[in-house]
């Protein structure tokens, strides 16, 4: 049973998408997205924001093969603030549902307010549950990723092709996501050079 945790609701696949897709063939994967990223694009209304990127979301992860979406529906760049206990038990409650053995989220080195917010939220909360599973955490704004070193790097060969396809269901958030598309797609590279295969998804500790 796999957990992914995102800021918002794109940034499971750009970060973790094909090792996603790869993992669901075999064990049921269930995300959890903090904010609906309702500030972009600015100049729509945000309820009309809001549920068009909930229904991108959900053919992402249909994409991908998350079987399950949870929606928490934090402000878009005020998530450490809005984080209460409410929202705690939220998200306690579903830890408890679910009993995940592995947790994907945001690491520390990404720049994202909204990411660094889920990734110090996250590394508190499985503290005070005393999580003992598995924990990769993945980066996405990141410029100078070749420098880091990654602790877990997976063989995405099989599965990178689902990731763009669910990138694509973004059409909303495309002035970001082609860009980072094209970045991702030579991180997969790079990081697949390393282990001897064509794509590869890098992960971290912190």
């Amino acid at each position: 049973m796999i957990i992914v945790c995102a800021a918002h609701p794109d940034d499971e696949v750009l970060g973790a998408g094909a090792t996603i897709a790869k993992l669901a063939k075999e064990e049921e994967v269930v995300s959890i997205i903090f904010s609906y990223g309702q500030n972009w694009p600015f100049w729509k209304d945000k309820e009309e924001v809001v549920r068009t990127r909930r229904k991108e979301a959900n053919k992402a992860a249909r994409a991908l093969g998350i079987k399950e979406e949870h929606f928490l529906g934090l402000r878009d760049g005020k998530i450490e603030e809005d984080f209460t206990p409410d929202v705690m038990k939220r998200l306690r409650d579903i830890f408890a549902e679910k009993r995940p053995d592995k947790v994907f989220y945001h690491s520390s080195f990404d720049g994202h307010r909204d990411h660094l917010a889920v990734n110090s939220i996250m590394d508190r909360f499985l503290r005070m549950i005393k999580y003992e599973g598995e924990v990769y955490k993945f980066e996405i704004n990141l410029w100078n990723w070749f420098n880091l070193k990654p602790f877990r790097i997976f063989d995405v060969s099989e599965t990178f092709e689902q990731k763009l396809k669910a990138l694509d269901a973004f059409s909303s958030q495309w002035v970001w996501v082609a860009p980072l598309r094209y970045i991702m797609t030579i991180k997969a590279m790079y990081y697949g050079k390393k282990i001897g295969v064509k794509y590869g998804e890098s992960f971290y500790l912190t």
